[in-house]
């Protein structure tokens, strides 16, 4: 994913760019895209082609693939084949309300994410192995998005310290004044989507972030942001808010 994100040249591409090329080839987005995120596009599918479903298995379980996911990856792959052998079911559905269309639709979807879901990837058929392709496509190229979005942003670099509830803090003066840049939790914890495969380094909740920057008297001037996936994420997002108002692109 370094390789792809890192092979285009700066501010050629913005963020959902390779998103949107994926989309292109999969036959999923009728649009024009810049050479170079199709060029990026392609490379992620021809990596994830080269893989066996033993490999396959690995990476859809290390990226935490959910079963709404993968549903989604089964059914783009059905409709896709159906398109292609111009299947019989498919045509003589026409007659048929668009209602029981889509039900037929789904549960033939979710009929193949069982079949993934309890088979060893050495038993998968070509149908198995293309769901899991397809929506490891979009993942990755999801990935590729934020990586080109960070390699871009211009975050300020701040001192930052811990608390002992895991947030951070740290202060930034623009203008003469003093502003606190605040992370911390989110309220509540959401539950983490449930991977088809089970990893031991998943937790049960995901914990959300935000970043809060406060200024003047009794901080009277607040602005903040969330939810962030992790507290990285959020000091990150503040580094770059900061950047913001020292540039005057937003004020709080």
């Amino acid at each position: 994913m370094l390789r792809a994100a890192g092979s285009v040249p700066p501010g050629v591409l913005q963020p959902g760019d390779v998103s949107a090329a994926t989309q292109v080839r999969a036959g999923l987005l009728n649009a024009e895209v810049p050479p170079s995120s199709d060029a990026a596009a392609l490379w992620i599918r021809r990596t994830v082609d080269d893989l066996g479903p033993a490999d396959l298995w690995e990476l859809a379980r290390g990226t935490a693939l959910t079963r709404e996911e993968l549903a989604w990856g089964a059914a783009v792959t059905l409709a896709r084949q159906d398109a292609v052998r111009g299947s019989p079911v498919r045509q003589s559905s026409v007659r048929q309300s668009s209602v029981r269309r889509d039900i037929l639709d789904e549960l033939a979807a979710r009929t193949l994410v069982d079949e993934i879901a309890e088979r060893a990837p050495r038993r998968w058929g070509r149908d198995h192995a293309d769901a899991v392709r397809t929506v490891l496509y979009r993942i990755l190229a999801d990935l590729a998005d934020v990586l080109l979005e960070v390699s871009e942003s211009t975050p300020t670099p701040l001192e930052w310290t811990g608390d002992d509830t895991g947030g951070m803090r740290a202060s930034a003066v623009l203008g003469g004044v003093s502003h606190g840049v605040l992370v911390l939790r989110a309220m509540g914890s959401l539950p983490a989507a449930e991977p088809v495969w089970p990893h031991p380094s998943l937790p049960a909740e995901r914990t959300a972030w935000r970043w809060r920057i406060a200024s003047g008297p009794a901080d009277r001037a607040v602005h903040e942001c969330g939810s962030f996936p992790a507290a990285l994420a959020a000091r990150h997002a503040a580094e770059c808010a900061i950047t913001a108002l020292a540039a005057g692109r937003c004020h709080l």
